[in-house]
């Protein structure tokens, strides 16, 4: 009897081990293809976040979310910033290194183009004058990203 109730508790141990495993290191796959939450252009998803963060941040974060845009700046290190040359305001794109790695060679300064990842967090422009960053505009960040083909 007493052995069978140990067994039992071992088994119980490896099922939650190899369940709780499974669940810590499971890899999510590319982020590119999977439906998105939301789908949004960079200066409404930039505008939702400056009007009510609350409210953005449950609509938005750690959602995969498709954003369309004009190509700002590409950074070849691993990052497409989106939003409008004359906005201090960005959405930066973090490009998932596993399968996105190159797709900034499909992209230039100027050009259109639709960008999907999951977003991760923002940084909001103050309107405080002691604020030395306060005009540096609000940044939202995505993060293993990559260029959403368009079929």
């Amino acid at each position: 009897m007493k052995r069978k109730i140990i067994l039992g508790v071992f088994l119980l141990i490896v099922v939650v081990a190899v369940v709780g495993y499974a669940i810590v290191f499971k890899s999510r796959g590319d982020i590119v293809q999977d439906k998105p939450d939301a789908a949004i252009t960079a200066k409404a998803l930039i505008a939702a976040f400056e009007k009510d963060t609350a409210i953005a941040s449950k609509q938005y974060i750690e959602k995969v979310v498709e954003v369309s845009g004009i190509v700002k700046k590409i950074d070849t290190a691993g990052a497409v910033i989106l939003g409008e040359e004359s906005s201090l305001s960005e959405v930066v794109v973090a490009l998932d290194k596993k399968y996105h790695a190159k797709d900034y060679e499909k992209l230039k300064a100027g050009s259109s183009t639709v960008l999907q990842g999951i977003c991760s967090g923002y940084q909001a422009s103050s309107n405080d004058p002691n604020d030395l960053l306060s005009g540096l505009g609000t940044t939202v960040q995505l993060r293993s990203g990559g260029v959403k083909n368009k079929d």
